[in-house]
């Protein structure tokens, strides 16, 4: 009896999904219900001085490609300045965070499996239009962050990344 399943049906979105996520603009373009799972790729619009804890998890891959603007990575302790064109890997069980350098940065995400979507779309909201949120939108959570992250096995293992560390 065969019990894999078919995650090579097609998926075909013309417009991403957009939700704000704190001060941010996410866009999901191929949801993990799409994949059954085994991945989810999102657009992320970011100003400056943006990103999360740092964080390991321990399920999932991350890696990241930025289209625009300048992020500072740290993966694994070591720092790196990422401009557009950049690509970078986090492997599940090993430390990263970033921050936005520059007014405003695009990144591309996929996390594979892509189950640790349910983070971020249990901390957003659907965005009103395509655009960073405005300053009457419900501030980021830390600690709902910190605990929707253990639930969904990943641990926060230091605070984000300041402007001095840049």
């Amino acid at each position: 009896m065969n019990t894999t399943i078919n995650t090579h049906s097609p998926y075909v979105a013309l417009e991403s999904e957009p939700r704000w996520y704190a001060d941010s603009l996410l866009e999901f373009l191929i949801p993990e219900r799409a994949t059954h799972g085994t991945i989810s790729v999102f657009r992320a619009t970011m100003p400056e001085g943006s990103g999360p804890p740092r964080h390991v998890h321990s399920r999932e891959d991350e890696a990241f490609v930025v289209l625009e603007g300048d992020v500072l990575f740290e993966i694994d302790g070591e720092r790196i300045a990422a401009g557009p064109g950049a690509s970078l890997y986090a492997p599940r069980g090993v430390a990263h965070a970033f921050r936005v350098q520059s007014p405003v940065a695009v990144t591309l995400g996929i996390v594979t499996p892509g189950a640790f979507e349910q983070h971020f779309r249990e901390l957003s909201a659907p965005a009103a239009r395509r655009a960073l949120p405005g300053s009457d939108t419900k501030p980021f959570d830390i600690p709902a962050v910190i605990a929707l992250q253990a639930q969904l096995g990943s641990e926060t293992v230091g605070p984000p990344l300041t402007a001095d560390e840049a």
